[in-house]
């Protein structure tokens, strides 16, 4: 009688569980869904009441795509989305490359920075660095709409508005110190065993940390790369108030452009949306075993 009260509340606790997991991926999920089901619906199929959340065959169109790719107008667009189209779609694709080459660059800096700068704060001590780690981490704890109007002001002094450098060097002075606080933790939990082995053997210090220390790191290298790429990617006020034109702008600020018009092509939003979110999903899913092993080993270690 015991025995089976216990494997019914197991029963019930794992039915809960499952149940619970069902909902979250929905809530998660159906956003995504919605988007890309939308990108290849036509215009007037998204006017739908109750909408479709399947294309058939007199809906689905691959218009949306083609105009962000080639900059042809979709034929049965109104005269209103048509001026949409050519002013504020064009600018779609060069954007993300934007975006891409930006964060791709934040991420080569981080951890050029970040790998030596977060070994050193785990193996070495000296005067103020607990300190000085603590000013670097509290600086993440600053709201980006806190340090616009300086950061404005800097760049306009240097003549780094609207440029692609500008971005990248805000980007990196933000997630530079996440970088070390990520790695200086993941390498508390590595054994220095190795790195102690390799001096002996007559290693320098830089030898070491680039052939000891950089393969047996590389996990917690790539997610703290990542982490940087998806912040510098995704991040939206500076592209907002630094970029003007198509020498910097980023794919959020274009986005949240063609969101914001009198006249909204859903469809085209939907499509760029999606082209948007395929460089950090690609990430994730190439680099998903180091993220995870990366993150577990700093879990542990902290």
């Amino acid at each position: 009688m015991f025995t089976n009260t216990i494997s019914g509340r197991l029963a019930l606790r794992k039915l809960v569980i499952f149940i619970s997991s069902v909902l979250v991926l929905f809530y998660v999920l159906s956003p995504i869904y919605w988007i890309i089901v939308s990108s290849f619906q036509k215009e007037a199929a998204l006017n739908f009441r109750p909408p479709l959340f399947f294309p058939n065959t007199e809906t689905f169109t691959l218009d949306h795509y083609s105009f962000l790719f080639t900059g042809v107008v979709p034929a049965d667009s109104t005269v209103m989305l048509q001026a949409q189209y050519t002013m504020s779609g064009t600018l779609v694709y060069p954007s993300i490359i934007n975006s891409l080459i930006i964060a791709l660059a934040v991420t080569v800096i981080n951890i050029l920075v970040g790998f030596p700068a977060g070994h050193v704060f785990s193996r070495y001590r000296f005067l103020g660095d607990q300190k000085l780690f603590a000013v670097l981490v509290s600086t993440r704890l600053l709201p980006s709409i806190s340090i616009i109007v300086p950061m404005f002001i800097l760049m306009q002094k240097y003549k780094l508005i609207d440029t692609k450098i500008g971005l990248i060097g805000i980007y990196s002075a933000i997630t530079i110190p996440f970088t070390i606080w990520i790695l200086s933790s993941y390498f508390k939990n590595l054994p220095v065993e190795y790195e102690e082995a390799a001096r002996m053997d007559g290693c320098s210090y830089l030898n070491s940390l680039v052939k000891v220390v950089f393969p047996i790191a590389r996990p917690g290298i790539v997610a703290a790369g990542i982490f940087a790429f998806m912040t510098a990617y995704g991040e939206f006020i500076f592209a907002t108030v630094l970029t003007r034109t198509l020498a910097s702008k980023t794919q959020t600020a274009v986005l949240a452009n063609l969101a914001s018009g009198i006249t909204v092509s859903r469809g085209m939003i939907s499509a760029a949306s999606v082209l948007a979110i395929i460089p950090p999903v690609l990430l994730a899913i190439i680099f998903r075993k180091q993220i995870i092993d990366g993150l577990s080993s700093k879990l542990g270690a902290s």
